[in-house]
């Protein structure tokens, strides 16, 4: 069988309601040189059952007998892939008919790009989520929250292999966030700047029903972004950390305005000498997180 150009991989359970439509929208794929790599995880409803009913020779179905989790299902896959690039799919998402084709082509005239993401819009009201689009925006603005939106991502599946990168168990419900921190550190990020993807947002997903294990795991990413520039932050330093990166400082406060200034002017002051990330993009993010508290940060990522 010839090497395909792209393995798709969509780990899945007990996820009978959508998947149909999920693995639907990677076989009207416009670009057809691809296997889909389909784990089913030990489902107790029928998602099993629906996906045996596709025919389609590009799927390789794998079904587990018990639940592994999905961390595992996702390293198996990456064991697993033929393709020279690897797509991410989620069982509850829809992907564009154009999705596969747009991110091969840039991929294929990008080498210097590893991981390539792009926009996404909630399904329920079309609605575009903005991220970052550039290597160095992704990067500095990650030292808040995840920028490549993991149902989106396609990756070079020589730079997992070169450097021996697999999701890591130790980050559970926020093993894509960790895995792109790293990515960041050998290769460049980017993401295409339109929609990609419909996200499905509803009460079943892992996010939201693990949002405490999610939230500690993302904790243990950013601190250890602070500390590769020489910081360990407070308790305090990080609490406040995470307010500017999420526009929440108040800046009708004097004080806690002047203390959030200091911070960005401490975290500069360490990039400057650990030379992590690109400084003037590092000083453009944190100057925008200050300016947009308090409002609705539109635009806040356009120039990155």
């Amino acid at each position: 069988m010839a090497v395909p150009k792209v393995t798709v991989l969509l780990p899945t359970y007990n996820s009978s309601r959508y998947i149909l439509r999920s693995a639907q929208s990677i076989l009207d794929q416009t670009l057809k040189d691809f296997e889909f790599i389909i784990i089913d995880d030990g489902s107790q409803d029928d998602t099993l059952a629906k996906l045996q009913q596709l025919k389609d020779p590009r799927i390789r179905l794998i079904s587990h007998k018990t639940n592994r989790g999905l961390i595992y299902s996702l390293n198996q896959g990456i064991e697993m892939a033929g393709g020279e690039y690897i797509a991410r799919m989620d069982a509850d998402d829809l992907s564009l008919p154009k999705r596969l084709e747009r991110q091969v082509a840039y991929l294929d005239t990008h080498p210097d790009v590893g991981v390539l993401g792009g926009l996404m819009k909630w399904l329920h009201n079309r609605e575009l989520i903005p991220k970052p689009v550039t290597h160095d925006g992704i990067r500095c603005w990650q030292l808040f929250h995840p920028c490549l939106c993991h149902p989106t991502v396609m990756m070079r599946t020589s730079v997992l292999q070169n450097h021996g990168f697999r999701y890591d168990e130790q980050y559970k419900h926020a093993e894509d966030y960790e895995l792109w921190e790293r990515l960041g550190q050998v290769t460049r990020l980017a993401n295409l700047p339109y929609c990609v993807l419909y996200y499905r947002s509803h009460e079943g997903q892992v996010s939201r029903q693990h949002r405490s294990i999610q939230e500690q795991s993302l904790k243990k990413v950013q601190y250890r972004q602070l500390r590769m520039i020489g910081i360990t932050p407070t308790e305090e330093e990080y609490t406040l950390h995470m307010q500017l990166g999420h526009f929440h400082v108040p800046v009708y406060h004097a004080e806690s305005y002047e203390t959030a200034v200091d911070w960005v002017g401490k975290v500069i002051r360490h990039n400057h000498d650990a030379k992590v990330y690109d400084a003037q993009t590092l000083h453009s993010v944190l100057n925008r997180c200050l300016i947009y508290s308090g409002r609705l940060p539109e635009g806040v990522y356009e120039s990155d």
